[in-house]
């Protein structure tokens, strides 16, 4: 304990936090009320997607019980989160590089540790974050599916919201249930319809859920598109390459296109963006420690 409070205060190195200038960044966090509806796959292929079109993308594997973005990638992380604290490394000393230069932060277990930081060690955090901020104009939060608190705490701590859903109806109702839940603390809720077999699939899925949404939430949806049902994704997570760099013609590449596309240049944002990574330590720190949403 000794040690770990002796290597904090080098990481603080004596200077107060509030003096750390931090830039505007876009935080998307994807999520899915159920598992197996290919959310990671979508978090991993969306930020090649993002970095394409000019964007440096930070992408964090915030899936504590089954994290496998490495796993997709082909990449073996030997640290993760847990060792700013434990092992006083910077963020930089812990990220991986990914395809097409993205970088990739490998999620750690055990994160409801962050409930009993102190102050300093929270600071500490926060300062190790901060010193990346102007690295990145996206960052996009993988997380686990359904409504543990770990994932609620990692929704309502995020810019925009981004659920992943198919056309079975399990799914479509556990996306709906998830939306309920988040609706009244998220700014903006994006939906992405995964594994359909034509548009019109697509389209009449997410009318159940933006119909359903306004009539009972009084809250408006917005539908990013959908992902086409295509062999090349299996073959790449087979060969673990992200389909968007193995298969940038495939179906899936260009209906991710269109989805990043719309999400970057598509409807106006109705709120002034002055999100930074100290915020959004701060607030996901906040809601690991109460109950989300109180």
């Amino acid at each position: 304990m000794y040690e770990q409070v002796s290597n904090l205060k080098k990481l603080l190195d004596g200077r107060n936090i509030s003096e750390i200038i931090t830039g505007n960044i876009r935080v998307f966090c994807v999520t899915s009320g159920k598992g197996g509806v290919g959310k990671t796959n979508l978090s991993v292929n969306m930020s090649l997607a993002l970095q394409k079109m000019g964007q440096k993308v930070l992408l964090v594997d915030a899936d504590l019980g089954l994290a496998n973005v490495d796993v997709l990638m082909g990449l073996y992380p030997k640290y993760n989160i847990s060792h700013i604290l434990s092992c006083n490394m910077s963020v930089n000393e812990i990220l991986l590089e990914g395809p097409m230069g993205i970088k990739i932060l490998p999620g750690a277990s055990g994160l409801y540790e962050l409930a009993n930081l102190s102050t300093m060690e929270l600071n500490a955090l926060i300062k190790a974050f901060s010193a990346v901020t102007s690295d990145f104009d996206v960052v996009v939060i993988d997380t686990g599916a359904g409504i543990s608190k770990n994932v609620l705490s990692f929704i309502h701590s995020s810019d925009e919201i981004i659920i992943v859903t198919t056309p079975e109806p399990s799914a479509v109702t556990d996306a709906y249930a998830l939306i309920k839940l988040i609706y009244k603390y998220s700014r903006k809720i994006h939906v992405i319809v995964n594994r359909v077999d034509n548009f019109k699939d697509g389209e009449y899925t997410v009318k159940k859920i933006l119909n359903a949404s306004r009539k009972f939430l009084h809250t408006e949806i917005n539908y990013l598109g959908y992902v086409l049902e295509d062999k090349k994704v299996l073959k790449s997570n087979m060969e673990q390459i992200p389909f968007y760099a193995k298969y940038p013609d495939s179906l899936a590449s260009k209906c991710v296109t269109n989805i990043v596309h719309n999400l970057l240049y598509g409807e106006q944002r109705p709120f002034q963006n002055n999100f930074t990574f100290d915020g959004w330590i701060k607030k996901f720190i906040s809601f690991v420690r109460n109950p989300a949403g109180g």
